[in-house]
């Protein structure tokens, strides 16, 4: 007769699954917050290149009011992406509609944080810059081009 004793080799299984299981969740949740942070970086990159773009062709010669079609423009393209959190667009430095200035606008998404254990941590901000010069050849501009000569 055979006599079996007491094997534990099996109890290694069930003691590890916990941790397993506690890895899969916080690997889960680290590449959510990856996720949302790449979708509002390519919402910040359009709204910041749409806001330079719109700018630098508005057919009027006033600068607040192409500003505030940049800005509009920027918001519009930010708000297709349906993110949560504040965003803002905004021209940096001074926005001037003059042949061969070089104009550059902002664009900001605040990506809420994932909160573990009911921390309270502070949103992710992402920011995009984009920037383009005004044509010299464009019409409706007074003066003479200093670049395009």
């Amino acid at each position: 007769m055979i006599r079996r004793g007491r094997d534990s080799s099996g109890i290694v299984g069930a003691e590890v699954l916990p941790f397993v299981v506690l890895v899969f969740i916080g690997g889960a949740l680290v590449l959510a917050q990856a996720w949302a942070a790449l979708d509002a970086k390519i919402a910040v990159v359009a709204g910041a290149r749409e806001a330079t773009r719109t700018f630098v062709e508005h057919p009027g010669p006033r600068p607040a009011h192409a500003v505030n079609a940049a800005v509009s423009a920027g918001t519009q393209a930010m708000s297709g992406y349906r993110l949560h959190g504040e965003a803002s667009v905004a021209p940096v430095g001074a926005a001037r509609l003059r042949r061969c200035d070089r104009v550059t606008f902002e664009a900001t998404q605040e990506v809420p944080r994932i909160a573990l254990l009911g921390g309270g941590w502070s949103p992710l901000t992402v920011r995009a810059r984009a920037s383009e010069i005004v044509d010299p050849f464009r019409h409706g501009l007074s003066g003479r081009a200093p670049c395009g000569q």
